[in-house]
């Protein structure tokens, strides 16, 4: 199965359609989601980076000597992980509401069909 071919945007926008509104929303909902999708990936990288610092100092603030590389390194995979998961969900959700809009457009344009 090709899952490039998910990512098209072939159909968004209809321009025969009865709704006109309703392609343009889901052309648009589809460029925000590819957009969080990015967005949401970067800053979670960078997020990721900066908490694992605050977790080594915290750990300082609290007894141990110096900078604590393990609290770093386990707040560093846990935020990133962590992230991604919520940032790549977010962005099926969104696809998904897109892509909704344009099946109840299929159906109606079938059902309408004589």
């Amino acid at each position: 199965m090709n899952y490039i071919s998910y990512f098209k945007f072939k159909g968004t926008l209809n321009n025969d359609s009865k709704y006109p509104a309703l392609s343009l929303i889901a052309f648009i909902l589809k460029i925000i989601a590819i957009v969080y999708l990015v967005v949401g990936l970067l800053g979670t990288l960078i997020m990721s980076f900066v908490w694992a610092d605050e977790a080594g100092e915290m750990a300082q603030l609290l007894g141990y000597r110096g900078f604590n590389f393990k609290s770093a390194l386990s707040s560093f995979f846990f935020s990133l992980f962590g992230g991604i998961i919520i940032t790549i969900l977010i962005f099926l959700l969104i696809w998904a509401y897109a892509e909704l809009i344009l099946v109840l457009m299929d159906i109606e344009n079938n059902t309408s069909k004589k």
